[in-house]
């Protein structure tokens, strides 16, 4: 993406953030307050190291390994599934369910939302963010045509990890430690720098320190977004369905329409 377009995106990107925030929905009442918030704080900074070691590991040591030894693409993805698991699923159930006694309920692991509006508003924006592109040209993820089966992978290893991981456990924790705004701002700084941390050395050398800061800027606005949607429908689904139609809407339908 060129330098104006994403100075576009983030004023665009603005906009609907603060319309989500000040017009959809209401707020719940915030979480309980820990009794203990540093130790939140040192959990949060804990899971955040790993969140950006694993993309580290997994661009640099595990898909190199994926592509020499599998040649199908739907077989890596489905080795992925185990190794995603560990870090981003089994720690942090370990760390929240063993250790603090958290719940489904405490996780966003439930259907009912506390706010159809803003569940509709998500997926709604999540399916419209996943064509635009096809007129655009600019996809998130790219438009290359993926087996179904890779596609039906890619809702549990690139749509549920990420938001059972940055909102359901890092979000939550943010906000029994230092309430619902700061959980929301600061969870959405820590999903931003996770994606664009493996990513500096290339957008430096490229692009420079402009399109570096607007990067995390965006990325940061998009863990905003899912952040407003998590906290207002306390429920992880429609922060998933949204997830994963910005990703994956416009490959799929590339594909249907070759």
């Amino acid at each position: 993406m060129e330098l104006w377009s994403k100075v576009a995106f983030s004023l665009g990107t603005g906009a609907i953030l603060w319309v989500l925030h000040r017009w959809i929905g209401k707020y719940p009442p915030p979480l309980p307050e820990s009794r203990d918030r540093g130790r939140e704080l040192r959990e949060v900074l804990l899971l955040w190291l790993v969140a950006v070691a694993v993309p580290v590991l997994r661009i640099y040591v595990i898909a190199p390994w994926l592509e020499r030894a599998l040649s199908d693409r739907t077989l890596r993805e489905l080795v992925n599934v185990p190794l995603l698991s560990l870090p981003y699923l089994a720690l942090p159930l370990y760390v929240c369910v063993r250790q603090h006694r958290w719940t489904a309920k405490d996780l966003g692991l439930v259907w009912r939302v506390r706010s159809r509006s803003v569940a509709v508003f998500a997926v709604a924006f999540g399916v419209l963010s996943g064509s635009v592109p096809i007129l655009t040209g600019q996809a998130v993820m790219g438009f290359d045509p993926l087996p179904a089966g890779e596609f039906l992978l890619l809702v549990y290893t690139n749509s549920f990890l990420e938001e059972f991981y940055h909102r359901g456990v890092i979000q939550s924790k943010l906000e029994r430690a230092l309430g619902q705004g700061r959980a929301v701002l600061w969870g959405g700084v820590l999903f931003g720098l996770t994606h664009v941390a493996f990513d500096v050395s290339r957008l430096m050398a490229t692009q420079g320190l402009v399109a570096v800061l607007l990067t995390v800027l965006l990325q940061s606005m998009a863990g905003w977004f899912f952040g407003i949607v998590y906290m207002k429908t306390r429920s992880l689904w429609p922060g998933i369905a949204c997830h994963y139609s910005v990703n994956w809407l416009s490959a799929i339908l590339a594909g249907l329409l070759r």
